[in-house]
């Protein structure tokens, strides 16, 4: 005969000893099982993953390579072809061409993959949803980010946590990580480089010799002049070392004492630009130019064609030194009109020289050039030798605007008696270039 026990102390006992977790048929949850599925978190960086994977025994999950110290240098190249021209004996610049290889930088972006850390486990990626039956709670989470504590109905009485494994996972490796392709940047198109610029320069000298030749009493006759002028040039690309040479400027020469003596500058280039080597050039320009008296009158005294063949080279000495040197030979077909009659000044001009040029600072260079002519006239018994030293600063004052200060002295001779080249002249000049498209 069953011995009876009071129901009240009986309910005690039975709760104290159900939560003890001595009960019959009751597994402790915090007791691992040799079968129960090992708890791995994942991850990145060396920083633990929010998000817990379940992972078969002994099969840890790789972790993927840590950002830290990855830098991708950039690729380019660099490339500059600026050439410093010596100043004409008035005191004038040549037109510079523009670079035909710009700068150019390109970089590797990182993989997209690493930058975002978008990894993904083949469970959580590809494993398809469960779909939730009506009748039934909403169904559990992905088997990426299940806990066997959060779910008492996958635990077996006998056999613990039954693990439930993808098809698309490995016996060996376990549940792999899977990452999209890394995305290439589409490089983005450079803007193309400017061929068309405007320039405006003004110019203000003193020469010993303005006339080069002796005046009606003997000697020779200096003055002042001011030089405004305006050009406008295009130098569009004809391929890797080729380039059109195109432009139009107009000045204006005025006198301080000799005011008869002012005119008016009209004069038309174009051309072609060839590079030869890394260090050389050739260059072919055709000139029209007319001089014109100014006022209403507005009569022209003076008109030049010209085509000349140019040569030139540039040796850089050390980083801050280089030596511009050149040739050039050029017909002239010239004919001037004074009083009703025209005299014909064509002739055969050959000219040799170099600039060597030190860059003080970026934006300050100093420099002295040295020019050695001969004149040839066709039409005329003359021949005529002369040199000129030159010796000038510029200052960059922003890559468009720069003013230089310059002086020197030319000295040579003439078959011609009235011809004197024994001059000294200085002068400054400030332009500015804007670039249009």
């Amino acid at each position: 005969m069953a011995k009876r026990y009071p129901p009240l102390p009986l309910a005690l006992i039975s709760f104290c000893l159900f939560c003890g977790g001595v009960l019959p048929g009751r597994a402790r949850a915090d007791q691992p099982s040799p079968s129960a599925a090992s708890v791995v978190p994942t991850a990145v960086n060396g920083k633990s993953a929010p998000d817990v994977v379940l992972l078969p025994p002994q099969s840890p999950l790789p972790t993927p390579p840590a950002l830290a110290g990855e830098t991708n240098e950039p690729l380019g190249e660099r490339g500059q072809a600026a050439r410093r021209e010596a100043a004409e004996p008035s005191g004038e610049s040549s037109v510079n061409v523009p670079s035909l290889n710009p700068t150019a930088r390109d970089a590797i972006a990182p993989d997209p993959a690493l930058a975002t850390n978008a990894y993904l486990t083949a469970a959580a990626a590809l494993a398809p949803a469960t779909p939730a039956a009506p009748a039934l709670p909403p169904p559990p989470a992905p088997l990426a980010q299940l806990d066997p504590s959060d779910d008492p109905l996958a635990q077996d009485p006998e056999l613990g946590v039954i693990q439930v494994r993808s098809l698309l996972e490995d016996n060996d490796l376990g549940i792999l990580r899977i990452r999209d392709q890394p995305q290439i940047p589409v490089a983005t198109a450079r803007p193309p480089a400017k061929i068309g610029f405007l320039s405006a320069r003004l110019a203000i000298a003193s020469s010993d010799n303005i006339l080069l030749a002796v005046n009606d009493v003997g000697g020779l006759t200096g003055d002042i002049f001011l030089r405004p002028s305006v050009a406008f040039g295009v130098y569009p690309s004809l391929g890797p070392q080729t380039a059109l040479i195109a432009t139009a400027d107009y000045g204006l020469q005025r006198y301080g004492a000799q005011s008869s003596l002012n005119y008016d500058d009209l004069r038309l280039r174009v051309g072609l630009r060839q590079g030869l080597t890394p260090r050389s050039y050739g260059q072919l320009i055709f000139t029209y130019q007319e001089l014109y008296r100014p006022g209403g009158n507005r009569g022209r005294f003076f008109k030049n064609t010209a085509l000349g063949l140019t040569l030139g080279r540039r040796d850089p000495i050390t980083p801050r030194l280089a030596l511009d040197t050149y040739y050039l030979i050029q017909f002239n077909g010239a004919q001037s009109t004074s009083s009703g009659t025209a005299t014909d000044f064509s002739r055969l001009f050959q000219s040799a020289g170099g600039y060597l040029g030190y860059d003080v600072t970026p934006q300050i260079q100093a420099g002295i050039s040295y020019q050695l002519n001969f004149i040839d006239y066709t039409a005329q018994d003359r021949y005529d030798t002369f040199q000129q030293v030159l010796g000038q600063v510029v200052y960059r004052i922003t890559p468009n605007l720069r003013f230089n200060v310059y002086g020197g002295v030319s000295f040579g001779r003439s078959s011609e008696p009235r011809v004197r080249f024994n001059d000294t002249f200085f002068g400054a000049a400030i332009d500015a270039t804007i670039p249009l498209f």
